[in-house]
């Protein structure tokens, strides 16, 4: 649904760093996680991801009117930009048991396996590497090395 002041507190703090900092800024919006928690599917019918891909794109607009450095601020689809962080996705998912996702999150068997693999892409922003392009991560990986 709609941004809510809960939400726009933390975007604004965030923009205020931003331009404090002169930093770039990476903005996952998770409509993924938006349909395998509150999505439906049924034969025959099919099922509503496309619904909350629209909320991503009025979210959007909502975060882009908190005044981001628009040079500097990379606001990404899950659904859209998922490919490109595979190879951190499918790292985290090797270092992760499925018990500690299990607990952590307090899933049971009922849960469908999106949820349980879910975690995973909400943390791959938090590696440069998932941003090769976005934040020239290859780039920089190379000059830390030398």
């Amino acid at each position: 649904g709609s941004m809510h002041l809960g939400h726009l507190v933390p975007f604004l703090m965030t923009q205020w760093l931003q331009r404090a900092l002169n930093c770039p800024l990476v903005i996952q919006m998770t409509d993924d996680e938006k349909f395998l928690f509150k999505g439906v599917y049924q034969d025959g019918v099919g099922d509503n991801l496309d619904y909350f891909r629209s909320l991503t794109i009025e979210n959007a607009k909502d975060i882009i009117a908190c005044g981001f450095d628009f040079d500097k601020t990379f606001l990404f689809s899950d659904v859209d930009y998922v490919g490109r962080m595979y190879p951190t996705i499918v790292r985290i998912w090797k270092s992760v048991t499925q018990n500690q996702v299990t607990n952590i999150f307090g899933f049971d068997g009922q849960a469908n396996i999106g949820k349980v693999a879910f975690p995973a892409i909400q943390a791959a922003p938090s590696f440069p590497t998932a941003f090769p392009v976005v934040l020239n991560a290859k780039e920089r990986s190379n000059r830390n090395r030398a």
